[in-house]
């Protein structure tokens, strides 16, 4: 994995995705169910990444340690998605980066006392029984999912699995999963209708963010590809 310094043009997009994966990986695993992070929360990743000696790639590497997390933890001793995300940047910042940073710069900058960043860090270690090593090719099959999540915002590529290739014999035997190759669908960039004003017919269209949303998905995957580069 490269290290790369994060470009202020990256913080704000990593901050979203970074929010998305972790609050929709927490709401999960809190209330049985996903959901939408809100705007603090967003912009508290984005000040998170912004603010740490923290690279790009630790970034995947972080959201990698909190899907560990949330499939295998077993404990409740991490309150919120705040305070998960925390400590899954801290660890993948200590394992991953020279630079690293005190715990209490880490308090500092989340606003989490420093008694509480000792005790969430050993518990979330124990949830996955200090088994922090990611495979190179675990990672580049995170970092594809991420992609796959980034564009389609289906929560299956969250959980995703490598597969094995089998046989058409054993394919028919079992159970259809997820599939690694699944096809990109490239998510609407805006969508038109007519609207009758005055007895007159104006084409009016209609956007709903989309553009920015797709742009900002863009720069997210173009992020991906430079660190599996």
């Amino acid at each position: 994995m490269q290290d790369l310094t994060i470009s202020k043009r990256a913080t704000q997009v990593l901050g979203v995705l970074s929010s998305n994966v972790v609050f929709n990986l927490w709401s999960l695993k809190k209330f049985g169910s996903f959901g939408s992070p809100d705007l603090h929360f967003k912009k508290f990743c984005a000040r998170m990444i912004a603010k740490s000696p923290i690279t790009e790639p630790a970034v995947f590497l972080s959201l990698k340690y909190v899907q560990r997390y949330i499939k295998k933890g077993n404990n409740i001793n991490i309150a919120n998605e705040y305070q998960l995300f925390t400590i899954a940047l801290m660890l993948a910042n200590k394992w991953h980066n020279d630079e690293v940073y005190s715990k209490q710069i880490w308090s500092e900058l989340s606003n989490i006392p420093q008694a509480d960043i000792d005790a969430l860090e050993i518990s979330f270690l124990k949830s996955l029984n200090f088994k922090m090593h990611i495979t190179k090719e675990k990672y580049a099959f995170w970092l594809n999912c991420l992609k796959k999540f980034n564009l389609t915002g289906k929560h299956e590529y969250l959980f995703a699995k490598k597969v094995k290739k089998t046989t058409d014999t054993q394919q028919n035997s079992t159970k259809s999963s997820f599939n690694y190759d699944a096809k990109i669908i490239q998510p609407p960039v805006g969508f038109e209708r007519n609207i009758v004003h005055n007895g007159l017919s104006r084409k009016v269209k209609i956007t709903m963010d989309y553009q920015e949303k797709s742009k900002k998905k863009v720069v997210i995957n173009e992020i991906i590809d430079n660190v599996v580069s």
